[in-house]
This record gives C-alpha cells, structure tokens and sequence, in this order.
C-alpha cells in the first residue's frame, strides 16, 4: 500500500476528504448490498410459505386414503357380560356373543421358605451352599431319578437375597423366584413340579429336599360369536379385528356387539384439514395483499448503527412489507385451491347431492357485509357435518378420496375427490416455490434466489477489490501532492535564507 501521508505539508485532512470520495465510489456495493438483503427476505419469506403448504400436505395424506375414513368403533349392549375395542378392520355391522364359560386361571407348582430376612439388600450370611433346582421332565408328576439331573445354583454368604433371586431367574431352571412376606417364593413357569435341595444348612432355611406344591390346571373360556362356538384360554381375546373381554356368563339372549364409523375421529381429521386450509387462505393472503411502502429500503450495517434501535427496526419492518406483493405463484396457486375446494365431483357411482363440500356441512363464511373479507376461507356446520359422516359414510369418502386414473388431465381433474385434486395443487404450489427459493434445511440449494445471491455476492466482491484500488490510487495522489508542497516549502525557506543572508 506504501507510505500515506495525511496533511503534514497541506494541512488538509486528507483522511477524511479520502474517506468523503470513497462514500461516492461505494454507491454500486451499496446497491448490491440492498438487493441482496431484498433477496434473502424474499427466499425467507418463500420458504415461510412453503412451510405453510407442506403442513397443509401432511393433513392431506390422511385425507386422500379411504382407511382414514374407514375407522371403526365397537359398543356393547351390556358392558357387564361383554365389551370390545376395534384394533383391526371388522368386517360386520353387529356381533352376537354368548359367554358359556369364563376361563380360569391355573396356580403354578410352588415352594416357600421362610428365610427370615427381612432386608433383601444385605448379605444373607451363613455360610456358603449350593441350591440344586430339579424339574419334573417326564411329566409323571413327580421328580425322581427318570428326570434330567437338577441344576444347581452357588450361593455364597455375602450374597444378598436379591443376589439369589437373580440367579435363579438368569438360570435356566423353568423356575421363578420372588421376595414377598419374608418368604422366598418359588414357581415353576410350565405347571410341572419340581424340587429345591441344599448341600447344607443354610441361612435361607431351604432343606436338604423340598418338593413343590402341585399347581392347578385353568380351564378355557367358552362362548359363541354369531352362533359359532369357540374357546380360549383367557378372557380377553382378538375376534375380526376386535379386541373381546369376557365378563360374566350371560343369561337369556346373546349380547349383540355393533360396530360403526369412528365419527368423531372422522371429523377431527376434516377439522385438522379446514383450519390448515383456513390458516394458509388467512397467511398467503395477506402476504400477497401486503402494502410496499415507497421510499423505504434495507438498511446497511452502518445506517443501523446510526439510528436508534426502535427506529432501525420499524424502518427494516417498511422496507420488508409487500416483498411478496401480487406474487404470481402464491396468486395462482390460491386460485387453483379454490377451484379445487368448489368443483363439483364428477365421477360414475357420485351421489349428486353430495358431490361438493357444501353438501356435507363445508361452506363459504355466513352471509353478511364483511363476508367478502374472508378471501375464501372455509367454515364447518358441525351438525349436518357430523350427520353426513354418520348417515353418508361412503358419499363423504369418496368426495375426499375419489381416485382417477384417466389420461385426460381435465377429466382426471373432475374424477378425483377434494383431497386428491388439493394433494396435487399444493405439491405443484411447493414445487414451484421450492424451484424459486429452495428448501429450509436442505444439503443443496440450486435454486433461482439462491443463484442470484451468489452473483451478487461476486460482484460485491469484485467491487471490493475495485475499491481497494481506487483508494490507493486516492492515497498516492494525496501523498504525491504533500511530496510536492513539503519540497515546494523546503525550496522557498532556502531561497528566504539566501536573501537574507544578502
């Protein structure tokens, strides 16, 4: 950059007359500077509308399938003898259930001693022992030589009793231990008996041999479904895509057991759907609708520092509002939305008095003076809604998911249900703002607006070094100046001494 000198010989203020010409010189990086904010405001916002839409999307997944629709509940007649809970798909309206027998559990084979302890937590003393677990494996009902051997288990004195709880669960014995009462428990998991013996005395009061208590057998629960007659193990049972509870033998007639549409789960998915639908009408409309106020633009990093920080705020909030103004895709796209939403459904099988919305308890906002306000927006007679989905089940699932695979775009368009038709207008409408501003998050963005900062981030940056040049050049010319003036100086002191030495 070489040596600058400001004003020794001029006694101008060279900085700051440098510093006043290279305000003039940045004007372009200035410009630059603001469409590049301009820019990135305009992708934020694009991207805020994306997210809208994709939310918007997601509702409608559910919307467009016919299962959503399909969603079934079961109630009982009598709750005492019988009760269900769809888990699956039933395939009937109604289900008669006869109970005959409820199913009884069997007691497994047991063995208890009384140990004693009273902290399962603290070492059982003693002194050490090996605990020897035999099952009865030929089913004779007794553990004798013709069994496999047993198998033992050390326990050591310092162990605790929940140290030997653990090995005898972590063993493969067929046994379960427990703690309860300050006795230690002992069951076989199968039924089969089984016998506990000890090397020697021990602290845990096992004996030498001790065989275990006989357990029970269950005894399965039996009924009729529809006339059929079935068993089961326990009480609670699947049947056709229904979870069954046997309560209580019932006396006289069969328990009839009625499946219907989940209307309530129906409707709350159509709510969920019209509130998104409501939220992006409400949003994107006021972003098109958005003033521009003239005069106002983003403000540089030294104008911020400038100004007090309420002020900078409001002036950033001016120069921002009306960045989507009249924008040609969101416009578009709203208009194709409503289209979709008021289009009559026009396939083979559609009952022609519920083939729009309106039909179904959908509309349009209640008459009045501020109806036009509402752009579009959607609005729920709960009532006729909820009768639609209970009385026309299938006329308001096909409205949503009616599905066409003709060739033809107009005649597809005109097949397809509601959702179908918006589940494919919102993709066009994300797809095409994602072509102009890219994805929030995503690993590449090749997008138009992205395109444009990076070309203005190189002309900044060409710019920059232009201006780097043109200062030094300012800076060369000012020191060249002083150069000449302290010489010029120098020249006449010498001359003034000269003359006056005469």
């Amino acid at each position: 950059m070489g040596i600058r000198l400001s004003g020794m010989a001029s006694g101008m203020d060279t900085e700051k007359m440098i510093k006043d010409l290279m305000k003039a010189q940045r004007e372009p990086v200035n410009r630059l500077q603001r469409n590049k904010y301009s820019t990135e405001w305009k992708r934020d916002a694009y991207r805020d509308m994306n997210t809208l839409f994709a939310d918007m999307q997601n509702s409608l997944k559910n919307l467009r399938m016919a299962s959503s629709f399909n969603k079934k509940v079961a109630a009982s007649e009598n709750d005492s003898v019988a009760t269900a809970k769809v888990v699956g798909k039933p395939t009937l309206s109604s289900y008669t259930i006869e109970v005959q027998d409820l199913a009884k559990a069997g007691t497994p084979s047991r063995a208890e001693f009384n140990t004693g302890v009273t902290d399962p937590k603290s070492p059982i003393g003693g002194t050490d022992f090996t605990m020897t677990i035999g099952k009865d494996t030929n089913g004779d009902g007794t553990v004798d030589n013709n069994d496999a051997a047993g198998i033992p288990i050390s326990v050591s004195a310092t162990d605790t009793l929940e140290n030997v709880i653990a090995k005898i669960n972590n063993t493969n014995t067929g046994v379960k231990a427990s703690f309860f009462n300050n006795k230690l428990v002992l069951t076989s998991d199968d039924g089969k008996q089984f016998k506990v013996e000890a090397s020697t005395v021990n602290n845990l009061n096992i004996g030498s041999s001790t065989a275990s208590t006989p357990g029970t057998t269950g005894t399965p629960a039996k009924f009729k479904i529809n006339g059929v007659e079935y068993t089961s193990p326990t009480n609670s049972l699947t049947f056709d895509g229904m979870e069954i509870n046997l309560k209580q033998v019932n006396v006289g007639a069969p328990v009839v057991i009625n499946t219907k549409t989940d209307e309530d789960a129906v409707y709350t998915m159509v709510k969920d759907f019209v509130d998104k639908y409501n939220a992006i009408i409400e949003t994107v409309n006021k972003k098109i609708s958005e003033p521009k106020y003239k005069g106002y633009q983003p403000l540089l990093d030294d104008e911020k520092d400038a100004l007090p920080e309420k002020t900078a705020e409001k002036m950033e909030t001016m120069a921002r509002s009306g960045i989507l103004l009249r924008d040609p895709i969101l416009t578009s796209g709203l208009h194709e939305l409503r289209r979709a939403i008021s289009s009559p459904l026009q396939a083979t099988g559609v009952n022609k008095s519920m083939d729009t919305l309106s039909e179904i308890g959908i509309g349009g906002p209640p008459n009045g003076k501020y109806a036009y306000q509402e752009n579009g927006k959607l609005y729920i007679n709960e009532t006729k809604l909820r009768e639609s989905i209970r009385n026309n089940g299938e006329d308001v699932l096909k409205l949503f998911t009616n599905y066409s695979d003709n060739s033809n775009a107009a005649t597809k368009y005109n097949e397809s249900g509601v959702a179908e038709r918006l589940y494919g207008q919102v993709k066009q409408v994300i797809d095409k703002i994602t072509e102009q501003a890219g994805a929030v998050g995503s690993a590449f963005d090749n997008s138009n607006l992205s395109k444009k900062l990076k070309q203005t981030d190189d002309e900044i940056d060409r710019w920059e070094d232009r201006l780097k040049l043109i200062e030094d050049r300012y800076w060369k010319q000012f020191s060249a100046m002083e150069k000449a003036m302290s010489k010029s100086q120098s020249q006449g002191s010498w001359f003034a001494q000269m003359l006056g030495q005469r």
